[in-house]
C-alpha cells in the first residue's frame, strides 16, 4: 500500500472543508484535515468534518500496580488479577510496617 496525500480542486464538494484527500494509488480512502482522518461518505457533511475518526476500541486488560513503603522504603508490585490484589492489600494492611498503600490501573493491550 502506498499512500498519497492529494490536494482536493476547486470543484470538488469537499474544498475548503478537509485538507487532503487520502488515497492508495487511485483509490480514495479518507479524508485528512488539521484535526485528523474521516472516512469518505456519500452523505458527508460539515459536522463529521470537525471531528476526527473516534480511536478504534482495543482490546486491553488491566494491570494493576500495587505502591506501597515497606519500613519507609519505596516497593511496587503489579497484578493481573484484581482478586489477588485484594487478597494481597488485605494481607498487607495487617502489617504495622508496611504504609502508604497505593493502586493504580493501567491498560495493557492484549
Amino acid at each position: 500500500m502506498q499512500l498519497t496525500y492529494q490536494k482536493l480542486g476547486q470543484d470538488h464538494p469537499m474544498y475548503g472543508k478537509v485538507d487532503f484527500l487520502v488515497a492508495d494509488g487511485t483509490t480514495p480512502i479518507c479524508y485528512k484535515t488539521k484535526t485528523g482522518y474521516f472516512p469518505l461518505e456519500s452523505n458527508a457533511s460539515v459536522t463529521s468534518v470537525t471531528s476526527p475518526i473516534a480511536t478504534a476500541e482495543v482490546d486491553s486488560k488491566p494491570l494493576y500496580v500495587l505502591s506501597f513503603k515497606v519500613n519507609g522504603e519505596a516497593e511496587e508490585m503489579t497484578f493481573s488479577s484484581k482478586k489477588k490484589l485484594d487478597k494481597r492489600i488485605a494481607l498487607f494492611s495487617e502489617k504495622a510496617f508496611i504504609t502508604d498503600m497505593k493502586t493504580t490501573v493501567y491498560k495493557t493491550i492484549v
